[in-house]
């Protein structure tokens, strides 16, 4: 029983630590991160503005849903592979350099905006795509595991490896 105890209390005060370290990061954040993608900016930009199409090359999109338009604006939710999903609004669409997209649920737990930017890339047929998060994390836990675990660049680094890989497709 003292055994049991003492692995509990360890456990907490690991929590405890972990929830600490979370709460003196900062809530809000930007982070960005900028790839070449093998192909033309048309294409790259109705990769990106495409979102029906998003669960064909991003693995981590089970499906998507199409909302009614927000004052003319494409709006729509994103179901992940891991039962989650999100709902994202087109703020600001302009073909075919950038793209703002809003995480556009006022509950969520975290939220913000991703900029895309779009730019020739260094030869004819790529282009050089810019991806900022502007965003915030409420919870101290998520904040650490994001700068900790997962790293502040993931989610970006994850999306600019799988247009990358569906750019490159015929």
């Amino acid at each position: 029983m003292k055994v049991f105890g003492i692995i509990l209390f360890v456990l907490v005060l690991a929590i405890a630590g972990v929830y600490i370290a979370g709460a003196r990061l900062p809530y809000s954040h930007s982070v960005s991160v900028t790839g070449v993608v093998p192909a033309p900016q048309d294409k790259v930009f109705a990769l990106i503005t495409n979102v029906v199409k998003g669960a064909q090359w991003r693995p981590a999109v089970k499906s998507v849903t199409v909302l009614e338009p927000d004052q003319g604006r494409d709006h729509w939710v994103e179901h992940l592979k891991y039962g989650q999903f999100m709902t994202f609004l087109a703020t600001s669409t302009e073909p075919p350099v950038r793209r703002d997209v809003l995480l556009d649920d006022p509950k969520a737990a975290y939220g913000g905006t991703w900029t895309y930017e779009l730019s020739p890339g260094p030869d004819p047929s790529t282009t050089t795509l810019r991806i900022t998060e502007t965003g915030f994390i409420k919870p101290p836990l998520y904040r650490f595991v994001m700068a900790h675990v997962m790293g502040p660049t993931h989610n970006l680094d994850q999306y600019m490896t799988d247009i990358q890989a569906a750019a490159s497709k015929p």
